[in-house]
């Protein structure tokens, strides 16, 4: 008995010493994470941890890195719009000892007025730094002394205005810099020096109106450069010389007006383009002639009326094509014939296009997959329309004025995934329509004239609880009656609903209605004829007792000169006045 008591009492003891392990593990853990924030270890696909520490509750005022576990992989400083942060930024995460695993660094929406000098210094290890959503308004090179090793810089969505000559030159190895939403007007020379490796810059909603090729000389690998709404009205293009290996070139939302044909000559690697949100009236000849990589080209919401004959021409590659919203009336048929085998979507919506222009190049584009109409103040679809495109897989028909259901149209898109039929007139989808929305991964039924009568609704609402359309039909909202104007049907109530109007209800009281508003309409002709009779008649009958009491007494007449020639000029209006 003696031994297993002791062999009982030392695991006992064991267990116990177990018990203090993992409390003493968890109180020095609590000790090196604040209150505020929540730290934990986030274990990778590859098998590697990192300790991540988020503090993102607001209303801090400094940064708590005397509490924070120097060995942390990731840090996330943030704060929610009703609860902002007021930081600024030392060299606090250096000293007393730096944070030597630190690869990722983010601190946003915490309202930093500038960044200290070798704030970041000894952070060898850092590869991400984010300060977006603040209010910098002002860089210099020494803010980023000692990140060797940086490769992603994020400084959007703050108020810099100005960038020396130099500002990243600590940043040999950067591959990526954001600098959208700020106010920054001018690019000064030799601003990126250094940044031989950068890939990636985002210049977008910056007043530059110009871009000065001399900032270009340093970035000459770049791959993808943004400048959206940047308020330019054409690009010296001088620059893509100076930048041959550009993929993506988005000038999205500027001032452009024109683009001469050999605008992008020299940019023969580019796969995608955005130039929509100019003033572009026409795309001519051969533009895109040496871009035969380009995968994408939107020019959306621009003043084209046409599209020349070879607009598209060497574009074999192209497999997206965005031209809606502009002026378009008619096509030129051999305009897509450079693209037949190789578009996958089309967007021809809120243009003036009548449908059979549109029927007429989809026929030769066969395997197109995704196809826009929205905007188009289509009444009704042909159900034959895409007969020939039994491959496409989405559909934007939204913004028109489509009453039913196009059920027999979608039967022939046997793989559509994607339909958005929203702001349309529909009132209500019987089971047929809601069989073949089953089939269909993605709806947007939204904004229509839903009627939410017992019989509108009736199958929708057992659809929505039985159904996989449940999501899509529960957060519609009732267009009639009036009382339920904005309840949405999973708000809905059927024993409540008001009872419905059968159609052949419906039909006999407009029937009856245009047989009152006849009776009416002739009652009211009758009258005025009777009146205009009588009215007539008594105007005779006075005109006899005139006549005669002429004949009786024409020295009155004789007498009264004037007044007889007014009558006579008003005698006219009298008539027609008495007989209107």
């Amino acid at each position: 008995m003696y031994p297993e008591f002791l062999r009982k009492r030392g695991s006992i003891s064991l267990l116990l010493g177990c018990l203090v392990t993992i409390v003493t593990t968890t109180v020095g853990g609590a000790s090196r994470c604040p209150s505020e924030c929540s730290c934990r270890n986030v274990l990778h696909p590859a098998a590697e941890s990192e300790l991540r520490v988020e503090c993102t509750l607001g209303d801090q005022s400094a940064i708590p890195v005397d509490h924070l576990d120097r060995t942390a992989d990731v840090i996330i400083i943030a704060a929610p719009p009703e609860h902002p942060n007021y930081l600024t930024i030392g060299p606090i995460f250096t000293q007393p000892s730096p944070f030597t695993n630190l690869k990722e660094l983010h601190i946003v929406n915490s309202n930093v007025p500038s960044i200290g000098q070798y704030s970041f210094w000894g952070l060898q290890n850092l590869r991400v730094l984010n300060l977006t959503h603040n209010n910098l308004t002002s860089i210099d090179a020494d803010n980023f002394r000692g990140l060797i090793n940086l490769t992603e810089l994020f400084l959007d969505h703050n108020n810099i205005e100005q960038m020396p000559s130099e500002t990243f030159r600590h940043l040999t190895a950067l591959r990526t810099l954001t600098l959208s939403q700020n106010q920054i007007s001018t690019l000064v020379p030799r601003l990126f020096r250094m940044l031989a490796k950068l890939s990636y810059l985002d210049l977008s909603d910056n007043p530059l109106a110009d871009l000065n090729p001399e900032v270009f000389k340093d970035i000459q690998h770049l791959r993808y450069f943004k400048c959206r709404r940047c308020l330019l009205r054409r690009v010296n293009t001088q620059i893509y010389h100076l930048v041959p290996h550009l993929e993506e070139l988005d000038l999205g939302e500027n001032l452009f007006k024109y683009l001469t044909s050999d605008e992008f000559i020299s940019l023969k690697k580019l796969k995608k383009l955005k130039l929509d949100g100019n003033q572009l009236s026409v795309i001519v000849d051969n533009m895109f002639g040496r871009n035969r990589e380009l995968r994408v080209l939107a020019l959306a919401r621009n003043r084209l009326a046409l599209l020349a004959p070879a607009a598209l021409t060497n574009l074999t590659a192209l497999m997206h094509l965005d031209i809606s919203h502009n002026k378009i009336d008619r096509f030129h048929l051999q305009t897509f014939a450079p693209v037949v085998d190789s578009l996958k979507t089309i967007n021809f919506s809120g243009n003036n296009l009548p449908l059979n222009e549109i029927a007429i190049v989809l026929q030769i584009l066969p395997d197109i997959h995704g196809v826009g109409l929205a905007n188009l103040s289509l009444q009704e679809i042909p159900q034959n329309f895409f007969t020939y495109n039994e491959h496409l897989v989405a559909l934007d028909i939204s913004w028109n004025k489509l009453t039913k259901f196009p059920y027999k149209l979608l039967t022939k898109t046997k793989f559509l995934q994607k339909l958005d039929i929203s702001r349309n007139k529909l009132h209500t989808l019987n089971e047929d329509d809601l069989q073949r929305l089953e089939a269909i991964a993605h709806v947007d039924l939204s904004k229509n004239h839903w009627r939410c009568d017992r019989c509108s609704a009736r199958t929708m609402l057992v659809y929505m609880a039985t159904t996989v359309l449940n999501s899509s039909i529960r957060h519609l909202t009732c267009h009639s009656p009036l009382r339920l104007n904005g309840i949405t049907f999973g708000e809905l109530d059927f024993d409540k609903l008001e009872p419905c109007v059968t159609t052949h209800e419906a039909q006999m009281s407009v029937i009856a209605g245009l047989m009152l508003l006849c009776v009416a309409v002739f009652a009211a002709i009758a009258g005025a004829l009777c009146c205009s009779r009588r009215r007539t008649a008594h105007y005779y009958t006075n005109e006899e007792k005139r006549r005669e009491h002429g004949r009786e007494h024409p020295e009155e007449l004789l007498g009264q000169t004037e007044l007889g020639s007014v009558a006579t000029i008003h005698a006219p209006y009298h008539l027609v006045t008495k007989g209107s």
